[in-house]
């Protein structure tokens, strides 16, 4: 298996299990009651947030070596991570919001925008650290 292909696939599940990992107890354990409030399902449907999972870890693992810059890889990793949190919690906090009947709307929009900022930055750290120092953009 060449390296590209290897860095790939770790990354791509290290995605996959930081984010379950993450997610569930955000979402099932720690902020369980605040999620209930607002209208989360008394059982999730987990293929969805499975099959969602599988799409992001592909596309986080293709995306970042053609948009690492030449710094550490941790760093790079964040920026990339940050980058990509904010643009997913664009919709997944701000637009859910004003969409659906969420309430309250402001402990839902903090909580859950902390949880994207958390989960990306980790991600993306780990998806740096995994694909290392290379040059900056594959193109």
């Amino acid at each position: 298996m060449s390296g590209d292909r290897r860095r790939f696939l770790l990354a791509f599940f290290a995605y996959l299990i930081i984010t379950f990992v993450v997610a569930t107890a955000w979402h099932l354990v720690v902020f369980k009651d605040l999620y209930m409030t607002a209208g989360m399902r008394r059982e999730p449907l987990l293929h969805l947030g499975i099959l969602s999972m599988l799409i992001q870890a592909f596309l986080m693992a293709f995306l970042y070596p053609r948009f690492r810059g030449a710094g550490t890889p941790a760093l790079e990793g964040l920026k990339f991570g940050v980058l990509m949190g904010l643009f997913m919690g664009s919709y997944g906090v701000l637009a859910e919001a004003g969409k659906f009947d969420i309430g309250p709307v402001g402990p839902f929009v903090a909580t859950e925008g902390a949880f994207f900022l958390l989960q990306f930055a980790i991600v993306g750290t780990v998806i740096g650290l995994v694909y290392g120092r290379g040059s900056a953009a594959i193109t």
